[in-house]
């Protein structure tokens, strides 16, 4: 009998851990630390320059990512695939 392992108590059953370490529904405070280019879905490229500061929130399959750009508030959602690799690469470091 295949078992896979419990997910985190009160998180959806789709939960991916990774090197965030964080939880769905958790949030944290992140640095850019290289320029970020990526697509929305089907929107338009998006870039995020080096030193932005980023609010974080936690979702079972994906990251949303707040920032300000020339004043004004954006956020995307990007896979955590994706999020997990500008972790690695030091693209983006989380706040302890």
């Amino acid at each position: 009998m295949n078992t896979s392992p419990a997910s985190p108590e009160g998180t959806d059953k789709d939960y991916v851990s990774g090197p965030d370490h964080m939880t769905p529904g958790q949030q944290a405070r992140a640095r850019v630390r290289g320029r970020l280019e990526f697509r929305a879905g089907d929107g338009p490229m998006i870039i995020i320059e080096p030193d932005a500061q980023l609010e974080l929130e936690r979702a079972p399959q994906s990251m949303v990512m707040s920032w300000q750009e020339e004043g004004h508030p954006m956020n995307a959602a990007i896979p955590l695939v994706q999020f997990n690799e500008y972790l690695e690469s030091g693209l983006i470091t989380i706040d302890k």
